[in-house]
């Protein structure tokens, strides 16, 4: 029988806690065999007397069981009690595997975790692991990146890793055998596959048009031929872009300076600043962590794809 403890905590970004989740259960499937029966939630999702009644037997013929739980950060006093009253005797092969973007250095699930030194912290916004995760990804393909490429692309994707992921990936087939990526080559690469498509998209959600904005995004998918999450990372990119806007007007920068920050001129600005004065700053929040609550769903199998696609859309665009 395994002596090691049951829970693991992971904090920080989502796709970050994906990676190293997946590590986790494949050390697991090594010490208990393949194909371990692994459950995915959503903190609230399931009850937490339920998960414990389900944790302390075993499926059957299955040698261990892990439970995978994101979003731990939302449990109430309530639930967390029950968790403190099971784990000083948990079944020792039902595994726990908690995950949050942060929590306060007094959690209770931390204590567990940090003593049996399955506490991992994962910070999303250090410059160096988005540098690393960049270089690291065109390493694998046969590709350098200069140094203003990349402080280019820190800035213009933040620390998003599963929207960086997505958009490296395309990157690299999009510049083909060119053996080196500069400021230039993301610059051609911005202006050939993100400035023009989807914008027929991005206005039907600026005018609020639920018909127009299904239609788009259908359009956008045969015309392009992209898969879904391929245009997840569009989407992502154009409202990142507003909500970058939206944030350096708040912090004092001219209007008339935003579409040089951008690189935006002549048709395409007066596009963008149109989109910008017709979205506030919460809403665009909104929109984005729906985006992001979308990507991980999709991650983790609890999405398809178009349905949970278009019912995102919908809301957006409501």
């Amino acid at each position: 029988m395994t002596t090691r403890a049951p829970l693991f905590v992971l904090l920080g970004d989502s796709f970050l806690c994906d990676q190293k989740r997946q590590e986790i259960l494949s050390q697991l499937e090594k010490e208990f065999g393949p194909n371990l029966p692994v459950v995915v939630r959503r903190a609230g999702e399931v009850p937490v007397g339920s998960l414990i009644s389900e944790a302390r037997t075993l499926p059957f013929l299955a040698s261990a069981q892990v439970f995978c739980l994101r979003d731990v950060d939302q449990w109430t006093k309530n639930d967390l009690a029950l968790w403190k009253d099971y784990f000083p005797s948990p079944h020792p092969r039902a595994f726990f595997i908690f995950e949050a973007e942060s929590l306060e250095k007094s959690h209770p699930l931390l204590e567990g975790a940090a003593r049996a030194k399955q506490l991992f912290l994962l910070p999303s916004e250090s410059e160096k692991i988005v540098a690393r995760f960049i270089r690291e990804k065109l390493k694998q393909a046969g590709k350098k990146i200069t140094p203003e490429a990349l402080e280019v692309l820190g800035e213009r994707l933040g620390s998003s890793f599963g929207f960086l992921d997505s958009f490296l990936n395309q990157l690299i087939l999009g510049v083909g055998e060119n053996p080196e990526i500069d400021r230039s080559t993301i610059e051609a690469f911005d202006e050939r596959f993100f400035r023009w498509e989807g914008q027929d998209l991005i206005q039907a959600l600026v005018e609020k048009n639920v018909p127009r904005s299904l239609e788009a995004l259908q359009d956008l998918v045969e015309q392009s031929g992209r898969d879904f999450p391929s245009v997840l990372g569009l989407l992502h990119w154009q409202l990142r872009r507003l909500w970058d806007a939206k944030q350096w007007l708040a912090q004092g920068v001219q209007a008339r300076d935003l579409a040089a920050r951008l690189g935006l001129f002549g048709r395409r600005a007066d596009e963008f600043s149109k989109h910008l004065e017709r979205f506030s700053l919460e809403e665009l929040e909104k929109i984005l962590e729906g985006l992001f609550d979308l990507d991980w769903r999709l991650k983790t199998g609890r999405a398809e794809g178009r349905y949970e696609i278009e019912t995102w859309l919908i809301n957006a665009a409501s």
